[in-house]
């Protein structure tokens, strides 16, 4: 039974730039999510739903780093999506295999209450959901409580949520049900009907819940017990490409938060694993023991500095 779970999407991507430039075959979805986990703990299970080419494309993923997946193979094919940017980061993407098949299972819910269930007890420590608010898995979360009594719940919100005033009531109240949740600083404006970042911030602390803050390139903030801890972004030379980042440290900050890390701290050990997930295109593909002691290394000595700042 793994420590941490990690529940959404099993994507491939092509991603296309402002430039013209094209990258192709790249691993994506939430598999970022387990990339911020891993570094700091092998003890992750990756569950979701994919075609039968799963292991084929995924595969060396999971063996390299020695971790587990149980995916149901409910699919034809695995997703696989080009990924638009525009010159603002804003972004689209559309399946490559046509608007058929992405009416058909795009709609698809990739977290279900029973993969969670199937695979709980009471040693789970922290579970991660990429659910907008109206899928399924959410009208079983007492079932999945009561499955894993001890585990913390994390929703990263859906952007397509925050930006809908139907939808605002939901997110808010799915908040209160669950424990941590991550939010860029788009989508907490678009949520909470702020202006800035200082406006939001202190939206959420009035909330009242633990919220990772994703602030892009500047870095981010753990907001918990009515304050705003601050890590900046750690960047890297080497850095190549910033997909899946905020997946990256989201899943991180879940790690933090259940280990019971200080918020600077969680906020310090998720932005480092985003500066080693920016380094190539893809999710950082292996996490070895020289490199899991460098990046705790650097995210304790990050910690000390800004604690000692404070």
């Amino acid at each position: 039974m793994a420590k941490y779970l990690v529940t959404g999407s099993v994507i491939v991507n092509d991603m296309k730039y402002p430039d013209g430039s094209i990258v192709r075959g790249f691993l994506g979805g939430s598999i970022y999510v387990v990339n911020g986990i891993l570094p700091y703990t092998d003890d992750v299970l990756f569950v979701s739903a994919a075609g039968p080419d799963f292991d084929d494309l995924f595969g060396d993923y999971f063996k390299h780093n020695g971790v587990c997946s149980a995916i149901d193979l409910c699919f034809p094919k695995t997703h696989y999506t080009i990924v638009e940017y525009s010159e603002t980061g804003e972004w689209c993407e559309h399946s490559i295999y046509g608007e058929e098949f992405e009416e058909k299972y795009g709609p698809y819910p990739l977290a279900k209450a029973k993969y969670v269930i199937s695979h709980g007890g009471e040693d789970v420590k922290g579970i991660y959901f990429e659910s907008s608010v109206d899928e399924e898995v959410w009208k079983d979360l007492e079932a999945m409580r009561k499955a894993c009594p001890n585990a913390a719940f994390m929703s990263e919100i859906a952007t397509s949520d925050t930006k809908d005033p139907v939808q605002r009531k939901k997110v808010l109240d799915l908040i209160q049900k669950i424990d941590i949740y991550s939010l860029n600083r788009p989508e907490a404006m678009a949520l909470f009907g702020t202006e800035s970042e200082e406006e939001s911030i202190q939206a959420i602390i009035d909330l009242g819940k633990p919220c990772f803050f994703r602030l892009g390139k500047k870095g981010s903030c753990m907001i918990q017990d009515g304050k705003a801890w601050f890590a900046p972004s750690v960047e890297s030379e080497s850095s190549v490409d910033s997909t899946g980042c905020g997946n990256c440290s989201t899943g991180a900050s879940l790690y933090g938060y259940c280990e019971g890390f200080h918020p600077l701290k969680t906020a310090c050990y998720a932005n480092v694993a985003a500066g080693v997930n920016a380094r190539q295109y893809g999710p950082f593909p292996e996490y070895t023991p020289e490199v899991k002691a460098q990046m705790k290394k650097e995210a304790e000595e990050l910690f000390q500095r800004l604690l000692e700042e404070e």
